[in-house]
């Protein structure tokens, strides 16, 4: 019996008992100068991966067509090795055409998966952000994204797998038209997302693990006004649902190819995380050139931009190929970057077996369907990097020097601080001083440890 029922029921009895109060969801919050505060107020970095789900990014048909690819299966048990890197965050990219395939017809189930999925991985000290994905609009045209009554006009041609011509699809007349119908709201189809991204934030709002929902994936809008105008839309159908949870936003697709956007209408919301993907050069040519100082201009030019957005700078998407010439670099470079501007991230991906077969799994098929072969070492490892996951203060640096094993950070305020600390780098529980003074370290989890400092600089090595 609880509490609360006994205080109802036996009153003479229970004279001094007081009814307990329901624990309230746990909360983010980004605040206008870009800093993200967790649940217990400490200010937070969130790293970590996407992860397409089997039965949650829909790339299926009904109709006869064949699958566009074959999506891998992800449980809480791969959020475990999240954590085991030393990671706290999933990026989720869910599909507009399983949550509603037909016309104000949505899917309960399908956002009872994703709870379910997101509980999963909070009880392995993993968070998560949902978002609205799309790549090239809609997998009837594309990959993934609408459903088949939200391209406006209908498909000139419906298409298929196997998923080889992605590239081509992108730029086909079909999306990039169906995206100018999106951002006029022909048919009020971009009407039916806002309200269907509400509902989704509604179902999934104080979820435990739940960080944010983000609005719409990599948009093509062709106008910043309009693109403008549809997030300051959605984001305000989500707040009317989900009044405290927090909405990120991404600039529109181009980003991805020119490094820069320039903020001419900031910040369509408060609460907000501004989540640009950084890609320099990977999809001319892998960033042959080596060019360091343009690749950190980009990263530069996130903080700003998110400055300039009043909210917290979130590399939603990177990646690269580490088997190119400058892969490795790539990586290195931007994931310095990242930290020089204390960026919150998401790498691209958890695991494919399909297209360039990016993430942290090989794959492997022996005729009967493709399956994991094996963790993929060095990609392990660029991932495996400290940082601060929680400070009881203000995050004003860090930096981490791979060469020793060495995690510096600056901050003001003292008290518990909470670090990403995988094994794979410190397979024994680190030292670490506070403004060079011994600070006590705990093990608290797989992949974290607890820090006390009261000072200024806290260093953490093996």
């Amino acid at each position: 019996m609880s509490v609360a029922r006994a205080c109802l029921l036996l009153p003479l009895l229970l004279t001094g008992c007081v009814e307990e109060e329901p624990a309230g969801p746990e909360r983010f919050t980004a605040t206008p100068e870009g800093r993200l505060l967790g649940p217990d107020g400490r200010e937070m970095l969130l790293r970590g991966l996407n992860a397409r789900v089997e039965g949650l990014f829909d790339v299926d048909f009904d109709d006869g067509r064949t699958s566009l690819e074959v999506i891998p299966p992800f449980t809480g048990d791969d959020c475990g090795v999240l954590a085991g890197l030393g990671l706290n965050l999933l990026r989720l990219p869910l599909s507009w055409s399983a949550i509603e395939p037909e016309r104000g017809v949505r899917d309960e189930a399908y956002t009872d998966r994703v709870v379910a999925l997101v509980e999963a991985c909070r009880e392995r000290g993993v968070f998560t952000l949902v978002d609205m994905h799309q790549d090239a609009y809609s997998k009837h045209i594309g990959e993934d994204g609408a459903p088949l009554w939200a391209i406006v006009p209908p498909p000139d041609e419906l298409l298929e797998g196997p998923l080889e011509d992605l590239a081509d699809r992108r730029t086909s007349a079909q999306v990039l038209r169906s995206f100018r119908s999106f951002f006029d709201d022909a048919e009020g189809i971009q009407g039916a997302f806002a309200e269907t991204t509400a509902w989704v934030a509604g179902r999934l709002d104080g979820t435990p693990g739940l960080v944010a929902i983000e609005l719409f994936n990599e948009p093509v809008a062709f106008d910043d006004e309009k693109l403008d105008a549809m997030h300051r839309r959605v984001a305000t159908a989500v707040r009317e649902a989900a009044p405290d949870l927090p909405v990120a936003f991404e600039p529109d697709a181009v980003r991805n190819f020119n490094d820069s956007d320039p903020v001419t209408w900031p910040r369509p919301t408060t609460n907000a995380i501004y989540a640009p993907h950084h890609y320099t050069d990977v999809f001319t040519d892998h960033w042959a050139s080596g060019d360091v100082a343009s690749l950190r201009a980009s990263v530069a030019g996130i903080a700003d931009e998110a400055a300039r957005h009043e909210a917290h700078g979130f590399v939603g998407e990177f990646g690269n190929d580490l088997d190119a010439d400058n892969g490795l670099l790539w990586f290195q470079e931007s994931l310095a970057a990242y930290d020089e501007h204390r960026l919150s991230w998401a790498m691209w991906v958890y695991e494919e077996w399909s297209q360039d077969a990016w993430g942290l799994y090989d794959f492997t098929d022996d005729g009967s369907g493709p399956r994991r072969a094996g963790l993929r070492d060095a990609q392990a490892d660029l991932v495996a990097r400290p940082f601060p996951h929680a400070i009881a203060g203000t995050l004003e640096g860090l930096s981490w020097d791979a060469a020793t094993a060495t995690l510096t950070v600056e901050m003001t305020g003292d008290g518990t601080h909470t670090l990403g600390a995988p094994e794979r780098v410190w397979p024994s529980p680190p030292s670490a001083t506070c403004d060079g003074a011994a600070a006590t370290v705990t093990p608290t989890a797989p992949g974290r440890v607890d820090v006390e400092c009261a000072g200024r600089v806290l260093v953490v090595s093996p």
